[in-house]
């Protein structure tokens, strides 16, 4: 994948929760995470990063687990208890 992919949605990783993403309007629990698709553009919120933007790679359907592919950095794994939020359109 490239990074044309992501468009707008391109890392950001300077922005505090205050300063978020006009792009990140819905903030959703991990009990949501299994509404999420496979290739939908998410941001991710960790207080000592900031947001960053990928794409669902995988979706679990039995547990709170989530694939994200941050384009060309790697993919990463969230659980239900990590300290991240994930962040949807609208």
């Amino acid at each position: 994948m490239s990074s044309e992919i992501l468009g707008p949605w391109g890392p950001s990783r300077s922005m505090t929760p205050q300063r978020r993403p006009a792009e990140a309007s819905r903030q959703l629990p991990p009990s949501k995470w299994r509404e999420l698709s496979p290739g939908e553009s998410v941001w991710i919120h960790e207080d000592s990063w900031g947001f960053d933007a990928g794409l669902v790679d995988e979706v679990s359907s039995d547990h709170e687990f989530l694939w994200i592919d941050f384009v060309g950095r790697g993919r990463r794994l969230l659980c239900g208890g990590d300290p991240v939020q994930v962040w949807t359109r609208g």
